[in-house]
């Protein structure tokens, strides 16, 4: 009787699809207005962002001989390369790209995050003041954090993703449009 397997596993990792699903994510969490959803709100955009990049790198990795010497390259220059490789039309006036450039933005005001002094004068009535005086003031950044630009962010990884993936051979395509693994196992005798 066979007692033992032989397993054989392999899977093309690529640290997009953890980031797209972890926005994904966090952005339910902000649409449902969990507790701590400013930051879910953030999560989403922020790793909206990180995954285009890592996307890039992926792509670029089995499509462009050398890729590696690109590394160094900001993630718009990645993907406007990868545009022009795949015969996409790269128009920064038109979505994703539009939003992309902004994701891309927002994402280095994160990594080079300054701080901001924030003063506000108001005349309110007391209606007013009743209403807001909770209100924190806030900052240029934080002001980009809403639960639409979190949706925004997703749409525009997921978008570039497909857009990317359609303009890739279906034998290079494996594990970028969709994370999956294959496997088998067989007995092997005790021997």
């Amino acid at each position: 009787m066979t007692t033992k397997l032989k397993v054989t596993r392999k899977r093309n990792f690529s640290a997009h699809h953890m980031l797209i699903g972890a926005a994904r994510a966090a952005l339910e969490d902000a649409n449902q207005r969990r507790p701590g959803w400013f930051y879910s709100e953030l999560t989403a955009i922020t790793l909206s962002a990180l995954s285009i990049e890592a996307m890039c790198n992926a792509i670029g990795d089995r499509i462009i001989d050398g890729w590696k010497d690109f590394e160094n390259a900001s993630p718009l220059a990645k993907l406007r390369l990868l545009c022009e490789r795949l015969n996409i039309s790269y128009d920064k006036s038109k979505e994703p790209w539009v939003s992309a450039i902004w994701l891309c933005r927002f994402r280095n005001l994160i990594a080079h995050a300054k701080p901001e002094i924030i003063a506000e004068e108001y005349v309110w009535t007391r209606s007013e003041y009743d209403s807001r005086r909770t209100d924190e003031p806030k900052s240029k950044l934080e002001r980009l954090i809403t639960r639409g630009n979190a949706a925004k962010a997703l749409t525009t990884a997921e978008s570039i993703k497909t857009s990317l993936c359609e303009k890739i051979s279906p034998e290079d395509r494996l594990g970028l449009y969709s994370d999956a693994w294959e496997g088998s196992a067989r007995g092997i005798s005790d021997d």
